[in-house]
């Protein structure tokens, strides 16, 4: 069965074919928007190109399920309805995600789309991660954590467990998805319970482009001060932010570490908040789970970039953390490597792990295809 993987990013599309042996035959990645600009075009030029077979089944990452989506589903009319009925709280993932999968549905109008959700592993955390201290009537009308990177947390669990001959259930993992969009979750006892990400992929961490966490009040507080609107109070949240507002280098972290590393000011400054955000959530999370067994590292920047996990480790002597700096500067990975960059004498693991959302994304379109369910959401 030959699985294409339409992986939207907040600021790429990744596409991958999977074969019948689950080896991926990475096809290429695209800027976003491609649906909406050229009607796939360039895909279905890529696709050709790579001499890609017929499609047996079409996965879709969609980054905002809601309350409703807790698992994988075959897409229908409503399903498509529903993830776009969502796009409010995901504005740069939903609609691209929508466009995707209307552009594959008409391609490939007899063949079986699936939507793997972000949110899905996220959906059985504890009540006091996900709830929100707001009138009920807010609550109602859906104000609560979801989460997201629930693919790639999901993925460093499973692997980190079967890296280490271990039962997931046994560990206590903090996982570092650290890319343009960036997110740390606490699993423990095989599960996710908290996440840096809330109601929307804006709160949290510093990202590229997205501030993380803020005080409320400064949205209405630039409302009153600087006249802008909401709608563009959003669009300065989601697009202009983050490493992008706090250097002159914008939101690529190769960059700013290359402009820090030359004397800019502004670049190192803008590490270190990065650094010292994902410091905090890694702490809190500690004290969530009583501790922490594996650090794990993953996505664009957690897997690439050596400075900053040694940026990141820092100061976590009291949990009985220590780097290899000499482990961390020569790790280079390929495939389903993971590579541990611990200290010999450090009772914490500390892993790194390529990301592989598209193969588990293949692999939910493959446990859905083999059922006869429609749509195995909750009610």
């Amino acid at each position: 069965m030959s699985i294409l993987v339409i992986n939207v990013g907040s600021s790429s599309v990744k596409v991958g074919l999977f074969g019948a042996a689950d080896a991926e035959e990475f096809v290429d990645e695209l800027p976003t928007g491609i649906f909406a600009d050229d009607a796939g075009g360039a895909l279905a030029k890529l696709l050709a190109a790579a001499g890609a077979g017929p499609i047996q089944g079409v996965g879709h990452r969609v980054v905002h399920g809601g309350a409703r989506f807790r698992t994988a589903c075959r897409i229908d009319d409503s399903v498509v309805g529903e993830i776009e009925s969502l796009s409010p709280l995901a504005p740069l993932h939903n609609p691209a995600a929508v466009a995707g999968i209307r552009w594959a549905r008409q391609r490939w109008a007899h063949v079986p789309q699936v939507a793997v959700f972000d949110t899905a592993f996220h959906s059985g955390m504890p009540p006091e991660a996900t709830t929100y201290a707001v009138p009920a009537a807010w609550r109602e009308a859906g104000v609560r954590r979801y989460g997201f990177h629930g693919i790639s947390h999901q993925y460093v669990m499973e692997r980190v467990a079967r890296s280490l001959a271990t039962e997931a259930s046994a560990l206590r993992i903090v996982s570092c998805h650290l890319g343009n969009g960036a997110s740390i979750c606490a699993i423990q006892g095989g599960a996710s319970i908290d996440t840096s990400m809330g109601m929307t992929p804006l709160e949290g961490l510093v990202m590229g482009s997205r501030p993380g966490d803020l005080d409320p009040a400064i949205a209405p507080h630039v409302h009153r001060a600087l006249g802008l609107g909401f709608e563009a109070i959003e669009e300065v949240l989601y697009r202009q932010c983050g490493l992008a507002a706090l250097s002159r280098h914008g939101e690529d972290m190769r960059k700013v570490e290359a402009a820090a590393a030359s004397g800019d000011a502004d670049a190192s400054r803008a590490l270190a908040l990065y650094a010292y955000r994902a410091r905090k959530y890694i702490g809190a999370y500690a004290a969530a789970m009583g501790g922490i067994d594996v650090l794990a590292f993953t996505g664009g920047v957690g897997e690439n970039s050596a400075p900053m996990r040694e940026r990141i480790c820092d100061r976590f002597g009291y949990l009985g953390l220590a780097l290899d700096r000499g482990a961390n500067a020569d790790l280079r990975l390929r495939a389903f490597e993971s590579g541990q960059v611990q200290h010999r004498d450090s009772r914490v693991r500390v892993m790194v792990l390529r990301a592989r959302e598209q193969w588990m994304i293949a692999r939910e379109v493959r446990a859905v295809l083999a059922t006869k369910e429609e749509a195995p959401w909750t009610t």
